[in-house]
């Protein structure tokens, strides 16, 4: 995949927080009500995904919870036996961070007996269509940027669809993967036709670029109500990490006073807007909302109605807060009848950041490092891992390290570490560029894995 285009912008407005009164920063289910439920209505809960970062951060550590290595993004299936039937009942239950994606999490769990703790696959598949979304969210009644509808056959000639005065566009596919890989910057007019050629056969939607900060809003759908958790700055398409300009590459929890007063608000009530609408269609359990900063307005650019890397930061902050972690929530969202009464806490967010290392070019990985809590020292000495990957364990030299590949062949793009920190790693700006300790992290992986050729 060739490198992000150079006309793409490179300076955009930051996030200036300024001074609030106390607000809820967090919202959720109080911890020791939260886990009393959910010790009595399971036995043990399988997480399936590719790694355990984001059991990892589900604290108070409990007993019933463990993770399977089940994901879209694995190469092979997991070759483990099927369990006894014995073991098997309806307090036995699976969670998967991205069910929607592929069939593996459903094999799984019909291998093994366990009920997929999942909302209905009709209005998920609904929801994470970028075009079929559209009509959600007009019934939530939130902005989004403007767009134009451009049809997978028959269609006129590329400036037809470009609307006078937008200067750029993007241009992504209804069908966008899960790194962002169908989302594209089209830099100018002259450049669309090429794009739509590359995609023929593709319903697409062409929206005007928002130079402003993306933001994500994670939340979790209930029987009787949305709860609205952490709001963070996430990190799309930076150079440093990634060959592919619509590219997930991280995200920085934000505190409330790190946003212009109204704007964390807003983006929470957001959030629950878009909750409301999919809890009204059958929806349960946990989503994300990703958006834009148009000058003081949050747009919503797309619902991602699953887990997202993000969530294993939120958790530390819940956590940290006397919550249930989303987790927690996403399980009961899926047995009860309604939500345990509500909790809102509006203490200082911790600083927690995440940033995602892709390979920049096709080729072969060798060995990946273990995951466990690493120290990076000032002379670029990494010392690990310790098996203790909590992050509110972790000192300003320290990171977790998550591979999120294996060994072999590699695509552009492809996902190979997550690093997590107790601290920023970036400017509150869109498209920023990385901040010293995250070069250092970024430079310590590559070494490790070898830069794919």
């Amino acid at each position: 995949m060739p490198s992000p285009d150079p006309a793409a912008p490179t300076a955009a407005p930051a996030l200036e927080g300024a001074p609030v009164a106390a607000v809820t920063a967090l919202e959720g289910v109080a911890a020791d009500q939260g886990l009393a439920l959910l010790g009595d209505l399971v036995d043990e809960v399988v997480f399936l995904d590719r790694s355990a970062f984001l059991p990892a951060s589900f604290l108070p550590v409990v007993d019933w919870l463990r993770h399977v290595p089940v994901s879209p993004l694995l190469t092979t299936r997991p070759t483990a036996p099927r369990e006894p039937s014995a073991a098997r009942t309806e307090r036995h239950l699976s969670v998967a961070f991205a069910p929607e994606h592929g069939d593996h999490a459903h094999v799984w769990a019909r291998q093994h007996g366990r009920r997929l703790l999942a909302a209905p696959a009709a209005i998920t598949e609904r929801a994470a269509d970028k075009i079929d979304s559209l009509p959600l969210l007009a019934e939530a009644g939130v902005a989004v940027p403007d767009h134009v509808l451009i049809p997978a056959s028959d269609r006129r000639p590329a400036s037809a669809y470009w609307p006078g005065g937008w200067e750029q566009a993007v241009l992504q596919r209804r069908e966008n993967n899960l790194i962002g890989q169908g989302t594209v910057l089209i830099p100018g007019p002259g450049r669309l036709a090429a794009a739509l050629a590359r995609w023929e056969g593709h319903e697409l939607k062409l929206s005007r670029l928002v130079a402003g900060p993306s933001l994500t809003v994670s939340a979790c759908v209930g029987a009787d109500r949305t709860v609205v958790s952490a709001v963070s700055h996430q990190l799309v398409g930076l150079p440093a990490l990634t060959p592919g300009w619509g590219t997930h590459c991280g995200n920085q929890l934000l505190d409330p006073a790190d946003l212009p007063a109204p704007l964390y608000t807003s983006v929470r009530e957001t959030a629950r807007k878009v909750g409301e609408v999919l809890r009204r269609h059958g929806f349960r359990g946990v989503f994300g909302l990703d958006l834009l900063v148009d000058g003081e307005r949050p747009l919503v650019v797309e619902i991602n109605p699953r887990f997202q890397t993000v969530v294993s930061l939120v958790q530390a902050a819940e956590a940290a807060a006397g919550l249930l972690p989303s987790l927690g929530l996403h399980i009961l969202a899926c047995l009860l009848p309604a939500f345990p009464s509500a909790q809102y806490d509006a203490h200082p967010v911790p600083p927690l950041s995440q940033i995602v290392v892709h390979a920049p070019r096709p080729g072969r990985l060798g060995a990946l490092p273990r995951a466990g809590r690493y120290q990076l020292t000032e002379d670029g000495a990494l010392h690990g891992p310790c098996p203790d990957t909590a992050l509110s364990h972790l000192a300003d030299d320290a990171a977790v390290l998550w591979p999120h590949a294996a060994p072999g062949p590699v695509r552009a793009g492809d996902e190979l570490v997550l690093v997590q920190t107790r601290q920023r790693l970036c400017p509150l700006t869109a498209r920023p560029g990385l901040g010293p300790r995250a070069q250092a992290w970024t430079e310590q992986i590559r070494t490790l894995v070898g830069d794919p050729a």
